[in-house]
């Protein structure tokens, strides 16, 4: 009777240490390991991608969220967002992400322009309309132009559709963990739940 109350209580233990979560979140329902894991850009570091698009109207509203759990997010997290182009229009605001990561802007410009879209009515979707608004922010319109169309930001955009390509991103928002998980978002609740999976397989990866 003592030894089996000794196993279960170690096994009690293992599994809050686990974060009690084994059970509750489950491949292919919750989360799906990738057939082809892919580099992520900081090796070190437990990396959570986020493919999205500023003319997804789920990844406007979901923004708040993001922006509560980056506050937290512990310090070996690494978290990387990519602009995907296969959604009508996203182009044009593909390249503006990447020219406003290039300026080190992404921070300064990122809400607002989902701002503009969603809750303004703003068609920004051609370089003028997004030169335009970068101006707002600092930006000469040549420099912007310059970069909308360097190579540099059509390398990153290539790699972006590569990555969305192998990782067989569908829709958005959709998030990749570590290169090995993709979220299974229609096996959630709500954005919460999203996230508390997040955490569990960004626990799992640390371990």
């Amino acid at each position: 009777m003592a030894v089996l109350l000794g196993l279960t209580l170690t096994a009690a233990a293992w599994a809050q240490e686990s974060g009690g979560e084994h059970a509750r979140y489950a491949e292919g329902t919750h989360y799906k390991v990738l057939n082809n894991p892919g580099n992520v850009d900081e090796p070190g570091q437990v990396e959570v991608r986020e493919f999205f698009s500023y003319i997804c109207p789920h990844c406007f509203s979901l923004e708040p969220v993001i922006e509560d759990w980056l506050e937290d997010k512990p310090e070996h997290v690494n978290y990387v967002r990519s602009p995907v182009t296969f959604l009508q229009n996203a182009e044009p605001l593909a390249r503006a992400y990447y020219v406003a990561d290039i300026l080190d802007k992404v921070d300064e410009i990122h809400k607002p322009l989902f701002d503009a879209i969603h809750k303004h009515r703003e068609p920004l979707f051609t370089p003028t309309a997004l030169a335009d608004f970068f101006a707002k922010y600092g930006v000469e319109e040549d420099e912007f132009n310059q970069l909308y169309s360097s190579f540099g930001v059509s390398t990153k955009l290539r790699q972006t559709d590569a990555l969305a390509r192998d990782y067989q991103i569908r829709g958005v928002p959709s998030f990749v963990v570590n290169g090995k998980y993709l979220i299974l978002r229609d096996g959630l609740r709500n954005n919460q739940e999203m996230f508390d999976v997040i955490d569990f397989l960004v626990k799992k990866e640390r371990r």
